[in-house]
């Protein structure tokens, strides 16, 4: 038998034991680390990413993005405005630092999304029951 020159992929075992990531995150990290050696780094965008896993929604992406980012196997930066983003892996130069930069981030936009969300149910029953608030 003739052996095959198809390139492979080395997946860690934890990865795979990993009782808590879906099929579908796992085969995300998968198609990443395919790409992470590309002339310009892992900079696939989300099209690309949901056409590679047949996936229709963009949320289900960015789901999978952030639940491995949570896990710590990947992290990213935001390279501007219709650009898509650079990921990283654990054990690259800077990864430990890229991440808790948007782990900090994602601290400060929850607060902000949960202020709003207060406001809004503040704003509904001022409404709803015809209080006027006066601001002192």
């Amino acid at each position: 038998m003739k052996p095959s020159l198809e390139p492979f992929l080395k997946v860690e075992h934890s990865l795979l034991d990993n009782e808590v990531l879906t099929s579908t995150e796992k085969c995300l990290y998968m198609l990443l680390r395919r790409l992470e050696n590309a002339p310009k780094g892992c900079t696939p965008s989300y099209a690309y990413l949901k056409r590679k896993l047949k996936i229709k929604d963009n949320r289900t992406v960015l789901r999978a993005l952030d639940r491995l980012q949570l896990f710590g196997y990947i992290t990213w930066v935001n390279r501007g405005q219709n650009k898509s983003n650079k990921y990283y892996f654990r054990g690259d130069i800077n990864f430990q630092s890229i991440l808790q930069d948007n782990l900090r981030l994602r601290k400060v936009m929850a607060q902000k999304q949960k202020n709003r969300y207060n406001q809004k149910l503040r704003d509904n029953f001022v409404n709803k029951k015809g209080i006027k608030v006066i601001n002192s």
